[in-house]
C-alpha cells in the first residue's frame, strides 16, 4: 500500500502553528447533520479525530481515508466513498472491475505517531502496541480483497513496511514470498515478503474480530534481522487493500477500533 506519511509534515506544521487540520486538507470532505463525514475523492481524508481508544490520537493526528492511490491521476477506478462518524464507526462502499489482481485502493484508519517535534518514537521505547478490530466484507465470489493492518517504520536498513493480514478474500499471498511462520500471543502467521521493503504477517484463517500484538510483530521482526533494533514507528493504520468487487458495489464496514499504547519509557508517545 502506497505510504501515506506526508500527513505527518503537515500534521506537525498544523499543530505548531495551532490551527485546526481539517481547514487545510486538500482532500475535500462533507460533513453530514448526524456528524458523519462523507468523501468520494481519490485522497479524501474524513478527521482529524479525537478519539479515546486510540491512545495517542489528539485532534490533529487520526483519519479515516478514502486512499484510492493505485487509480492514478485522474482517477481510473471505479466509484468508491468513505462515510465515517469516527474510527471505530465507519464504512466504504466500492466499485471495482471483475477480476483485477492488483491493489487499487486502501480506505483506512490513518494514526500518525510522528511526534510534533518531528521525530518517530523507537519500537524499544514502548512496552506494547496493541490493538482490537471488528470489521465485515460482505465478500462475494467475485471479492478480491484483504483486511490489514499497516505499520510504517523509519530508522531501519530493513523493511520499513509491515502489514498484518487478518480476513483475506481472494488475495493468496498477494504475490509475495514467504519467509518463514511466526506464532505472535498464540495466532499463526505465515510470514511473507514482497520486494525489497514490504513484509506481510498473514494470519492462517480468517477472523473478522480480534487482537493484533503491533510491538510482538515488530520485535519478531528485529529478533530475525528483518528490522532493525533502532527502528520507530512512523504510523499505523487498519483497513482493506481492494483489488476487485466483482464489477458490483460492496459495503466494506468498521464497527469497532481501538489502537492502545504503553510506554517502557516515560514519554514514549
Amino acid at each position: 500500500m502506497k505510504s501515506t506519511r506526508w500527513l505527518s509534515a503537515l500534521i506537525l506544521a498544523l499543530a505548531l502553528a495551532g490551527v485546526p487540520a481539517a481547514a487545510v486538507v486538500a482532500a475535500p470532505t462533507a460533513a453530514l447533520a448526524a456528524g458523519r463525514c462523507t468523501t468520494s475523492a481519490p485522497s479524501g481524508n474524513c478527521g482529524p479525530y479525537s478519539y479515546r481508544l486510540i491512545t495517542n490520537s489528539d485532534g490533529y493526528n487520526t483519519y479515516v481515508a478514502n486512499n484510492k492511490w493505485g487509480c492514478g491521476s485522474p482517477d481510473q477506478c471505479g466509484r468508491q466513498t468513505v462515510q465515517a462518524s469516527s474510527p471505530g464507526n465507519w464504512q466504504v462502499t466500492s466499485n471495482q472491475a471483475a477480476g483485477n489482481t492488483a491493489v487499487l485502493t486502501y480506505p483506512d484508519i490513518q494514526q500518525i505517531f510522528t511526534k510534533t517535534t518531528d521525530t518517530d518514537p523507537p519500537v524499544a521505547s514502548f512496552h506494547a502496541i496493541y490493538s482490537h478490530f471488528t470489521e465485515a466484507m460482505h465478500a462475494t465470489a467475485g471479492t478480491d480483497a484483504e483486511a490489514g493492518y499497516d505499520i510504517w517504520l523509519s530508522h531501519t536498513n530493513g523493511a520499513d513496511e509491515i502489514m498484518v493480514w487478518v480476513d483475506n478474500h481472494g488475495r493468496g499471498s498477494g504475490g509475495a514470498t514467504r519467509i518463514g511462520h511466526a506464532t505472535i500471543f498464540g495466532q499463526p502467521f505465515t510470514v511473507y515478503r514482497y520486494g525489497g521493503g514490504e513484509i506481510i504477517f498473514s494470519l492462517d484463517h480468517n477472523e473478522q474480530t480480534g487482537t493484533v500484538h503491533i510491538i510482538a510483530t515488530l520485535r519478531w521482526l528485529q529478533g530475525h534481522g528483518y528490522v532493525s533494533a533502532r527502528a520507530a514507528i512512523g504510523q499505523v493504520d487498519f483497513g482493506w487493500e481492494i483489488c476487485s468487487t466483482g464489477g458490483k458495489p460492496e459495503t466494506f464496514t468498521v464497527s469497532a477500533f481501538s489502537l492502545r499504547s504503553v510506554c517502557r519509557v516515560q514519554g514514549c508517545l
